[in-house]
Formats: structure tokens, C-alpha cells, sequence
């Protein structure tokens, strides 16, 4: 991505109350906000490793981490660019959809599965009260 740093008002490309996903798309809306444009080079190619540099041993952590931060980023950026009423309309279900979800796994106790759907509970509660991204996975030996 090419931005004329002149013409960017605000002169802050990532939001950094973002920790973790959407900051890419944050960044593109804004750029073109501004009226400058977003170039695609169709023959680029990308890899991504999905967490291959973690320790197998913190994949619980991260997939907690990952699914906290994807459902509070969705609900942060639809405020930001939304407002708050298209946030929680696009949010609604999915909240009570993992709030029954996590009630299924505590009572077959399905340890993991719970805290998946406790973490994505967690992160749009968060988002709805306004808490900032706070979430951090426990990456202690």
C-alpha cells in the first residue's frame, strides 16, 4: 500500500486499540476515507503460518486469545465505522449463540470447548461495555 503521508489527516495508520484482526481492514477504510487509494497486485502471494511460531504446548492459549479478540475487533470496528446500533445488531446473535454453546460444553464438560466459547462470550461483553482489547494469552512455562 502506497499513502501519500500529506493527505492522511490523522497521520496514524494503525488504530491501536486493535490488537489483534481487522487492523488491515481498519487501515483500508480509513485510507479510502481520505480519498486515497488502495492498490491490488493479483499476482502477490502471501503465506501465512497460523501461529507455526507458538509452542504446541500454548495452543489452547492462543485459540482462547484468537477467538476473544476476533468477536471484540468484529464489534470494535462496526462501532468505530458503524456506530454502536449496527455493532450490536451484527453481534447479537453470535453472543447468545456462544453464551448457549459454552453452557452445552460446561454441562458435558468439554473443558476446552467451554473456554472457546466462554473467551468469544468474554470478548464481546468486553467490546460492549467499551473495555479496550485487554485480553492476553498466559504464555508462562
Amino acid at each position: 500500500m502506497i499513502i501519500n503521508k500529506k493527505k492522511f489527516k490523522d497521520k496514524i495508520y494503525f488504530d491501536e486499540n486493535i490488537f489483534m484482526y481487522l487492523e488491515n481492514n481498519d487501515l483500508c477504510k480509513r485510507v479510502i476515507d481520505n480519498g486515497e487509494s488502495i492498490f491490488v497486485i493479483p499476482t502477490a502471494k502471501v503465506k501465512h503460518l497460523a501461529a507455526k511460531t507458538v509452542d504446541v504446548k500454548f495452543k489452547q492459549e492462543v485459540e482462547l486469545s484468537r477467538n476473544w479478540h476476533w468477536i471484540w475487533s468484529k464489534f470494535y470496528f462496526n462501532k468505530k465505522h458503524l456506530g454502536l446500533f449496527w455493532a450490536v445488531k451484527e453481534g447479537i446473535f453470535r453472543f447468545f449463540l456462544s453464551i448457549i454453546k459454552f453452557l452445552f460444553y460446561a454441562i458435558i464438560q468439554s473443558k476446552n470447548k467451554k473456554n472457546i466459547y466462554f473467551s468469544r462470550v468474554s470478548g464481546f461483553y468486553n467490546a460492549l461495555l467499551g473495555k479496550p482489547s485487554w485480553y492476553r494469552p498466559n504464555l508462562d512455562d
